[in-house]
């Protein structure tokens, strides 16, 4: 019988979900077994990979540290430590294997049709989410290490919101690293961003998982086996060190992660908004394709309360929790669907003994046609193609293999069937989860209800794989076994799993190296313009210059002009002219109300595959105080935290409410600011007596700016024991 959902979902799918399980047939000739075949645990697998993403994460996350500088340098010492280095090689791999295994589940769940009914769209909706947003957190994971890969994301920002006032403020003050000062502010959003990211992934991963009674784990040995690959391949792939991240350079020649970096040679061709708007299309499309490839919702259950015992059966086989029971006034519990989790699977069918359940448009509890005398009767799930079976067999379909009823096939039996064979699903790839193991299990009697003593053990099971059920019935019984659990295996099936996964992780692996050659062939002029109107720029410091609305290179006695964004009060962005290699000299002017005033000028040419950079910057403000107090008061310093500016009001750290009177005498040969210079920088350099070394982290090296520093200085040369 061939169901409505089967009609909706026919032609495009059906071939897709063949010739997906003949692609992987490779992959079990050689695991040997149904049941070693890792290819229907994709799903579970990527949970497990989660956690270890996150574990090897939270690890290196405690020799990271933030700044351009910083940022690099500690991942390249960790890439000089034994264990750090394989934990981060494992934090990658693990990463885009992860990518992989999901995108592996989310196609075998589309051409298998595993996303009909209102739950199971919601789990289409939130895993594909959780991928969209695994490839933005990896993004972020791959610019905290601050190099070449970091350069060319952060002109990706430049090339998509460089032209706005706010991008260009992004760019110019925060992702250029020429004026940005330590950029530890900078990393420790993007380190936020990343933890945001990752926190959010498992709230969709806990959202896609949760009203199930589904496996969220794969077995064990599989646990095992991805492990080992994955220490095995950080083992001999390690990871390298690429150069640091440079404005005024070029972003090199790289390797190229396809898992996480994917879009960014398109996004650096010139037409990011139109690669990012046809992205938008496509994944609104991916959202959207399990209401575009069904019509209409399955079939709910429907329940007769006449017959109902309110035996819990049902509920308890329910793999969507779609059913629970109710009290009734003098009569016996009543179970209830809940419409909105109910997918049309049938299982609860298989488990009722009392034939109150039927599913509308679907075979009835009680078959319309039983099997003759003498007849063989088939009875297959409906994914398998019935055309190959013996044409003497009388073959039902149904929408699962958990609706088939033990106590429907004795009554196959009792009218004369000579045999009876059940053809489902392999292990672990039935289309509702669990559908094959229930009825195996209630055909073992090892759940109920359960066939009759009297044909105990008579009934053929086949769970094969789609394409072999023409195979399977003509050899009924060859492959009993539902159990997804890969366990009693021999040897070498055991070998043959384990190639298969660490060929699979090495392959990702060495996928994460694919070399990326981003055009460097020519030469470029980048002007940095960071501006506000009637500032003195640092080139002509006794001058104040209005709104920079333009700037002009020339190069050669040819003049290129491009406008200059504004944000607010400032003229701020980033500039790049083309210029033919070996050209020069190279002047720079700034368009001032139509004028061109002359502000840089480079001498000599610029050589191939080389950029000039030229900035266009103010001269700092001069320092005061106020602005280093704010430094030491804000959240980010956690100055006050250990030390008060109260005389005598010694904390964590001693008070600083007189340091101005003694600091230029603690050290010899350092007078005031110096003393207060070295102490913010290198603590231990000098410890008060009385208090311990150690104390005081030197991490103000990495986070604070030049200019904040020197503001802080300024401050604490005000505190002189006489209060505001």
């Amino acid at each position: 019988m061939v169901t409505p959902e089967s009609q909706r979902l026919s032609g495009t799918l059906d071939a897709l979900d063949k010739a997906t399980a003949v692609l992987e047939r490779p992959v079990r000739s050689i695991t040997r077994s149904h049941r070693l075949n890792p290819l229907p645990h994709a799903g579970t697998i990527s949970v497990f990979l989660l956690g270890v993403v996150v574990v090897s994460g939270l690890y290196i996350t405690l020799f990271f540290e933030f700044g351009y500088v910083a940022s690099y340098e500690s991942v390249e010492s960790m890439n000089g430590h034994a264990i750090q280095k394989v934990v981060r090689a494992l934090h990658r791999y693990s990463s885009a294997v992860f990518v992989l295994t999901t995108v592996v589940h989310a196609w075998r769940i589309l051409v298998a049709g595993r996303f009909t009914g209102r739950p199971r769209r919601w789990r289409w909706i939130s895993g594909v989410s959780s991928l969209v947003l695994v490839w933005l957190a990896g993004v972020t994971g791959y610019w905290l290490v601050w190099d070449i890969r970091a350069q060319a994301l952060s002109e990706i920002v430049n090339s998509l919101f460089g032209s706005f006032g706010w991008g260009a403020a992004l760019v110019v003050r925060s992702l250029s690293g020429t004026d940005g000062g330590t950029g530890s502010g900078v990393l420790l959003v993007l380190w936020f961003l990343h933890l945001g990211l990752t926190a959010l992934i498992g709230w969709f991963v806990y959202r896609h998982v949760r009203r199930t009674r589904l496996a969220i784990l794969p077995p064990p040995q599989w646990m095992v086996m991805m492990s080992g690959a994955l220490l095995f391949v950080s083992l001999v792939v390690p990871l390298e060190m690429l150069q640091p991240a440079s404005p005024s350079a070029f972003a090199a020649d790289m390797p190229l992660d396809p898992f996480i970096l994917f879009l960014l040679p398109p996004l650096l061709s010139g037409l990011g908004w139109l690669w990012v708007a046809a992205g938008t299309i496509l994944l609104s499309g991916v959202l959207l394709l399990p209401r575009l490839l069904t019509r209409t919702d399955p079939g709910v259950v429907v329940i007769d309360d006449e017959a109902c015992t309110g035996c819990d059966l049902c509920v308890i086989d329910c793999p969507y929790e779609a059913l629970r029971l109710v009290e009734r006034t003098e009569r016996l519990p009543l179970a209830v669907v809940d419409p909105a989790a109910c997918v049309g699977c049938g299982i609860c069918i298989g488990a009722c003994a009392f034939g109150a359940m039927n599913m509308p448009g679907s075979e009835p509890a009680i078959p319309i046609q039983m099997a003759r005398p003498g007849e063989t009767l088939i009875v297959a799930c409906d994914r398998h193609d019935p055309s190959g079976m013996p044409a003497d067999s009388l073959i039902r379909t149904v929408r699962c293999a958990g609706m088939i009823n033990p106590l429907s096939l004795a009554d196959d039996y009792r009218a004369g069937a000579e045999e009876i064979q059940i053809i489902g699903c392999a292990p672990g790839d039935c289309r509702f989860g669990v559908g094959n193991q229930r009825a195996a299990e209630r055909l073992a009697g090892e759940r109920a209800p359960r066939l009759p003593r009297r044909w105990s053990g008579q009934v053929s099971e086949d769970w094969v794989s789609l394409g072999e059920a023409t195979g399977a019935s003509a050899q009924p019984g060859a492959h009993p076994s539902a159990d997804p659990r890969p366990a009693g295996f021999g040897r070498e099936t055991f070998i043959g799993a384990a190639v298969v996964v660490a060929v699979s992780v090495l392959v990702a692996a060495v996928a994460t190296r694919a070399p990326f050659h981003p055009e460097t062939d020519r030469s470029e002029v980048r002007v940095v313009v960071d501006h506000e109107a009637g500032r003195p720029l640092v080139t002509d410091p006794e001058s104040s210059v209005g709104v920079i609305d333009a700037v002009v290179v020339e190069v050669g006695g040819v003049r290129t002009e491009t406008a200059v964004p504004s944000f607010g009060a400032a003229s701020i962005g980033v500039v790049d002219v083309d210029v033919e290699p070996g050209a020069g000299p190279i002047t720079a002017f700034a368009v001032v109300e139509g004028q061109l005033v002359p502000v840089n000028v480079t001498t000599g040419a610029v050589n191939r595959g080389e950029r000039v950079l030229v900035q266009f910057r103010d001269v700092p403000r001069p320092v005061v105080a106020a602005d280093g107090e704010r430094v030491f008061n804000a959240r980010a310093s956690g100055c006050p935290v250990c030390h008060s500016v109260v005389p005598g009001d010694d904390g964590v750290g001693p008070s600083l409410g007189s340091i101005a009177l003694v600091a230029g005498d603690r050290v010899p040969g350092l007078d005031a600011e110096n003393y207060l210079r070295q102490s913010i920088l290198l603590p231990d350099q000098y410890v008060l007596e009385g208090w311990p070394s150690g104390q005081m982290s030197p991490f103000y090296r990495d986070t604070l700016s030049e200019e904040d520093l020197t503001a802080m200085i300024a401050y604490l040369l005000t505190l002189d024991g006489g209060g505001p």
